[in-house]
């Protein structure tokens, strides 16, 4: 059973746990917080263990309850301040920089990349999604119809058992 503060808000363990440390110094580094037994955090564990082994230092933050009046927020995810991702809590952050990774359960490839990048932009601009069948053309299509909608979207990675895959870089800066 979570404690709970006097107003109701689950105190939030911040204590950290380095489940992987490679020699070029990437690392990942674990909020006990989190619950390990999903297979949400297998799949986002997965990724970040893919940054790491490029030699970033990856950190996989907790989900915080109502995050402007919980103060473990801005100890999180205070680099998220001044951004449209503030108040948001994002899956995992490398080397400074944060990543929303996103799954999906239905068998529509179609709607579910379209859920995925709709959830993940949400937020954070830099998005983990997982493969889902649908061809290059029609993501890299659903991709450009939402810049031209002027949504921010900076990356757009695709992971699979194979491992992942950098599907979208805008180089442009929007």
């Amino acid at each position: 059973m979570q404690e709970r503060r006097g107003d109701g808000r689950r105190v939030i363990d911040l204590s950290t746990e380095t489940v992987a440390r490679y020699d070029n110094g990437g690392s990942v580094l674990v909020y006990n917080a989190i619950d390990r037994t999903t297979a949400d955090f297998q799949r986002i564990l997965r990724c970040a263990d893919f940054f790491a082994r490029q030699g970033c230092e990856v950190v996989l933050p907790p989900k915080v309850d109502v995050p402007y009046k919980n103060p473990a927020y801005d100890r999180i995810y205070g680099s998220l301040r001044g951004t449209p991702y503030y108040g948001k809590c994002p899956d995992l952050c490398v080397d400074g920089v944060w990543y929303e990774h996103e799954g999906f359960v239905h068998d529509n490839p179609k709607s579910n990349f379209s859920n995925m990048l709709h959830r993940g932009l949400s937020q954070s601009d830099r998005v983990i999604i997982e493969e889902c069948g649908l061809s290059e053309r029609i993501m890299r299509k659903s991709i450009r119809d939402r810049l031209k909608a002027q949504m921010a979207i900076r990356e757009i990675w695709i992971h699979s058992k194979e491992g992942m895959v950098l599907f979208f870089k805008n180089t442009e800066g929007r």
